[in-house]
């Protein structure tokens, strides 16, 4: 399994403080069937840590500690970047990594709560580059839990989704566990993955929510997402996805962003 979204890297954002800490997550991980692990801190443009060379520099000392302590496990450089006007920008300057550093795709976060206008035709501007988009976690966003629509319709664009584990096996709650269960349904999930932050509270564990996905999806698909896809993802190869399956309109929200999108 391939974990494309994790807070692995000590003392860079809000994941593990210290470099043991990283190393205790990673065995916890390689224990639990992952094989690597893409480090995606959160972008800080004020943080020179958290810019490449930082993140590069932290991505190599970690290896060399999991090969010291014979940990089967490897670590590739990423960014979560927020979804800020100023993105193409910090693209074009080299100061957000895409997922593996493969410029073809990034990890982007909306704020949980406010979505900025026109996101999804600034979307369309970054495929215009060639950089495909990864929204992570939409399933625990406000905004998106009451506008599946929109989801659907920037997937029908070229839009990816990655899911949180523990959102699908319900420890984010029952409302969260039940969106992302319509987002699987309705294939408008491409990757699941950890969003870990350490060892206890959010841990680097795929193998449960593989589990409950099976039951959603069947298990092929369901592997699918942890492996096949994020690892086409981590080598910037094409991908070939299923279609979004259609859905019925729940809300006049919803149908007009349909309308917005398609006419």
């Amino acid at each position: 399994m391939i974990d494309i979204h994790c807070h692995i890297l000590p003392g860079i954002d809000d994941g593990p403080s210290t470099m043991d800490e990283s190393v205790e997550m990673c065995r916890a991980a390689s224990a639990d069937g992952i094989r690597a692990i893409v480090a995606t801190p959160h972008f800080s443009h004020s943080l020179r840590l958290v810019h490449t060379t930082g993140i590069r520099r932290l991505v190599r000392e970690l290896n060399r500690h999991l090969k010291n302590a014979g940990v089967p496990l490897t670590i590739l450089p990423g960014t979560e970047a927020p979804v800020v006007p100023e993105l193409h920008e910090y693209l074009a300057k080299g100061e957000i990594l895409t997922i593996n550093d493969s410029k073809r795709y990034l990890l982007v976060e909306f704020h949980p709560h406010v979505m900025p206008l026109n996101w999804d035709k600034f979307f369309l501007s970054l495929m215009e580059k060639a950089v495909v988009p990864v929204i992570a976690h939409p399933e625990r966003n406000e905004w998106f839990i009451r506008n599946i629509a929109a989801l659907y319709s920037a997937v029908k664009n070229g839009v990816l989704v990655q899911i949180t584990a523990m959102s699908i096996t319900g420890q984010f709650g029952e409302e969260i566990r039940a969106f992302a269960s319509r987002l699987l349904e309705h294939n408008l999930v491409h990757a699941i993955a950890t969003d870990a932050h350490s060892s206890a509270h959010r841990p680097p564990v795929l193998s449960a929510a593989v589990s409950a996905a099976s039951e959603i999806i069947g298990a092929e698909r369901a592997m699918e997402l942890v492996g096949k896809i994020p690892q086409a993802i981590t080598e910037g190869a094409p991908l070939s996805v299923p279609e979004p399956v259609k859905m019925q309109m729940e809300t006049t929200t919803e149908k007009k962003w349909v309308r917005r999108l398609f006419h």
